[in-house]
């Protein structure tokens, strides 16, 4: 028994034809932005020189927070949308005043970069502290695919929720191979040098 409304949208949403096409559309968008982020890192990796003289622990945690600061000021640029958000709109209450849906956005792109990065800082730091001296550079790549990918998530989001699959598959493509790494090094015991 068919009620009329197959494959229509209805007032909560997309119908289920509409909607199982806008997810296999968001599916091949995402596997595409993972094989790209694989060949930026690949072709970057290979054009990139590993930095020179950080063999000792301290010139290697220089090294890191060198990096590190990247992230951090992707973070603070969200925490500026957010404050800019608020003050263009009067909504200086977030808990009695509505927010409008950039508000929304600029909110949830500075939560869902918080938990990203907290994932991405100490596992770099641990690939950095760890990393054979030749391969430091897939650091330096590693970081700035972050951080693109982190500023393409913002960029998406504010145009449409769905355009924000890009930045999301490129961190987290770049999250799984630093943090896996990171303890494929510490499983096999690899002395920085």
């Amino acid at each position: 028994m068919s009620d009329g409304t197959l494959g229509q949208d209805t007032p909560h949403g997309p119908g289920p034809r509409r909607r199982k096409s806008l997810v296999l559309r968001a599916l091949m968008l995402n596997g595409a932005s993972v094989v790209v982020t694989l060949l930026l890192f690949a072709l970057l990796l290979s054009l990139v020189a590993p930095p020179m003289g950080v063999n000792a622990p301290g010139a290697r945690m220089a090294l890191w927070a060198r990096l590190a600061v990247w992230p951090a000021l992707v973070l603070f640029g969200m925490v500026v949308g957010v404050m800019a958000m608020r003050g263009r709109t009067q909504a200086f209450n977030p808990i009695e005043d509505p927010e409008s849906r950039g508000q929304r956005v600029a909110q949830r792109v500075l939560a869902n970069s918080v938990e990203q990065s907290a994932i991405f800082v100490p596992a770099l730091a641990a690939l950095v502290a760890t990393l054979p001296q030749p391969s430091l550079g897939a650091a330096v790549v590693a970081t700035g695919l972050f951080v693109l990918g982190r500023l393409l998530f913002w960029a998406g989001y504010l145009v449409h929720p769905f355009a924000r699959a890009p930045g999301m598959a490129m961190t987290l493509t770049v999250n799984l191979i630093v943090l896996g790494w990171a303890v494929l090094l510490q499983l096999g015991g690899v002395q920085p040098g």
